[in-house]
């Protein structure tokens, strides 16, 4: 231990307790929280009026506390999907059920961690009531009287079982029924085995709300899937963007890409590098051809 400094009277001078002391590199979380505050007001300018830039921020924190894999992610992935909520205004890993943030990691980008955005069932209710389409969905268990025709004149019929172990049978098929603002109708069924395919072609088809939330996401499937035969004059902008987000990972589209360009630039904006999560530009479109 050093001998303590003193005055030419011999009394010690008390030590600085920085003296010497060597700063601790901020942790992942530490990182991606002070990226998220600095963000915040951007936030604010993207959400819809009954939502606040702080409130983001404490959801998105919260988040990152309860999954810590969050942190880990790519800057431009992990800040892009907090922008994307943003912009459709829904709340990310909420009780809600409007969206979840997974980490992931892409074996294409030397086996980085990236955040993907998913769609949950509530938000895509959300967004479908604020372009002006309400949208009802249903899962169908065994044991209920459910019958349906397609045709000229299709229509549905559904009597739930009262079994008192109704909530306990598997699910036999979910379904939507969508009533624009002009009072037009349409309706969407998927058998259990239509549901599984489309999970087989998710990324997160075995993490994540499939695991923990498996009736919500059967909804959630068939109202995705709803949405792409609806009248077209009811596929506003804010269902095409969330319908693209939700689906990149699946097209194999990069998720930035998919996003609104205002996302980019704001990211962009702040110094977050988002070039090498972007598709390379085409070879003709390089040259200018």
């Amino acid at each position: 231990m050093p001998a303590p400094n003193t005055t030419a009277s011999g009394q010690i001078i008390p030590r600085n307790p920085k003296e010497g002391a060597v700063e601790k590199p901020e942790t992942p979380a530490e990182k991606m929280a002070t990226l998220i505050q600095k963000m915040t007001p951007e936030l604010a300018r993207a959400l819809p009026k009954h939502m606040t830039g702080d409130r983001m921020a404490r959801i998105v924190l919260t988040a990152i506390r309860l999954n810590p894999k969050l942190a880990e992610c790519t800057q431009p992935s992990f800040l892009g999907c907090i922008l994307a909520c943003a912009t459709l205004g829904l709340e990310p890993n909420t009780p809600l059920g409007h969206a979840y943030l997974i980490p992931r990691k892409n074996n294409k980008n030397k086996g980085a961690i990236e955040c993907t955005l998913q769609l949950g069932y509530q938000g895509m209710l959300d967004l479908a009531g604020r372009a002006g389409v309400t949208v009802y969905a249903y899962a169908v268990r065994a044991g209920d009287d459910f019958r349906y025709q397609l045709g000229m004149e299709p229509n549905i019929w559904h009597i739930p079982s009262e079994d008192a172990d109704r909530e306990k049978k598997p699910i036999t098929h979910a379904y939507s029924v969508a009533v624009t603002a002009d009072g037009r109708k349409s309706a969407r069924v998927l058998s259990k085995a239509q549901i599984e395919a489309r999970r087989e072609r998710s990324p997160s088809a075995n993490e994540g709300p499939w695991l923990t939330d498996y009736e919500a996401m059967c909804l959630k499937t068939v109202v995705r899937d709803h949405f792409k035969w609806m009248p077209k004059s009811t596929e506003k902008s804010i269902i095409a963007q969330g319908i693209a987000i939700d689906e990149a990972p699946e097209n194999g589209t990069a998720l930035l890409a998919a996003m609104d360009p205002a996302v980019t630039a704001a990211l962009e904006g702040h110094g977050v590098e988002v070039a090498g999560e972007l598709p390379a530009p085409a070879q003709g479109a390089a040259e200018g051809g």
